[in-house]
């Protein structure tokens, strides 16, 4: 892949997707994810750059899953203290 986010940009906002949010929307920094990326690969042992491609890979294939996105949109958004209509 050329595109100069991959992997870790994309890594970082995937910790960032899951990780807390907060009134201010995502509470991560994406230096926070990259520090949290390398603890993590340092625990399993792994070459950071293997897990980032790991991570970069689950975060593009979320960004093409509509249910997805739309879950961390309505977490955000009641995070931010929107009103949001839940789908039945």
């Amino acid at each position: 892949m050329t595109d100069s986010r991959y992997p870790y940009t994309y890594a970082c906002d995937f910790i960032r997707m899951v990780g807390p949010v907060g009134p201010k929307g995502v509470v991560l920094s994406r230096s926070d994810a990259s520090q949290i990326l390398q603890r993590i690969a340092d625990v399993l042992s792994m070459d950071d750059h293997e897990l980032a491609c790991k991570l970069a890979d689950a975060e593009l294939a979320y960004e093409t899953d509509p249910q997805a996105v739309n879950h961390q949109t309505l977490r955000l958004m009641t995070a931010l203290g929107y009103p949001t209509k839940k789908e039945n």
